[in-house]
């Protein structure tokens, strides 16, 4: 389960900004989105495809009253509105838009995009169908043991007491990917801070004392 839910590690608004990309920059439109603006719905029409120039934008679909949180995107990352999910901009956030034909007809002179952008939706059902694993055979504790090993081998920092994480998410941003509650989710940090397991530094960075126990927790079903 990846920390962030990145869906893929090439950041494509650092390859458009090549000479040979002028004619598809000059293709997008610039739009910005206030925290908690929703940016687009399922069978929205037309369909678009949008980079994330700055901010961060949650993918996420909706039954009834539950929420599953598909990929959390940021600066660099693509997508396209053609899927049954939602977005949303979890900050101010700036978005290069372009209709989804118009952009077809450009990357298909770009080989490389065009592969890219498969990756993309590839790995965005990869990540529904892990969250619909985790929410069907794995328990709130094992989602977030999971979790943290997944943020210790992203973007730890080891130190002699431990592995020191930046998660660059809320408590209830943590509740919404692992799809629990956000007093679920503080419930469990309590008692793995409790239990000496971790150690919160600050609202969204921890040390994780002992790696293994999470490790051991996370293959848990």
């Amino acid at each position: 389960m990846p920390t962030r839910m990145k869906l893929t590690n090439v950041n494509l608004l650092e390859s458009l900004n090549s000479p040979e990309y002028e004619e598809l920059r000059k293709a997008f439109l610039t739009k910005q989105f206030s925290r908690k603006e929703i940016i687009s719905f399922p069978k929205e029409e037309p369909d678009k495809v949008y980079f994330v120039k700055s901010g961060r934008v949650r993918v996420y679909l909706a039954y009834e009253d539950k929420e599953f949180t598909l990929s959390i995107l940021e600066s660099g990352d693509i997508y396209s509105t053609h899927t049954r999910a939602f977005t949303q901009a979890m900050e101010d956030t700036t978005l290069f838009f372009v209709d989804t034909r118009e952009f077809g007809e450009i990357v298909a002179k770009f080989p490389a995009l065009a592969l890219s952008m498969v990756k993309v939706l590839g790995d965005l059902l990869k990540n529904a169908i892990t969250i619909i694993n985790g929410l069907v055979f794995k328990d709130s504790q094992v989602r977030l043991a999971e979790f943290l090993v997944h943020a210790a081998q992203d973007k730890g920092e080891h130190s002699p007491e431990g592995i020191e994480v930046k998660l660059g998410l809320t408590t209830e941003e943590i509740a919404m990917v692992l799809g629990i509650t956000r007093q679920t989710v503080s419930t469990l940090f309590n008692d793995l801070i409790k239990s000496g397991i971790i150690k919160k530094l600050d609202r969204k960075t921890i040390l994780i004392k002992d790696i293994s126990f999470l490790k051991e927790l996370s293959t848990k079903s």
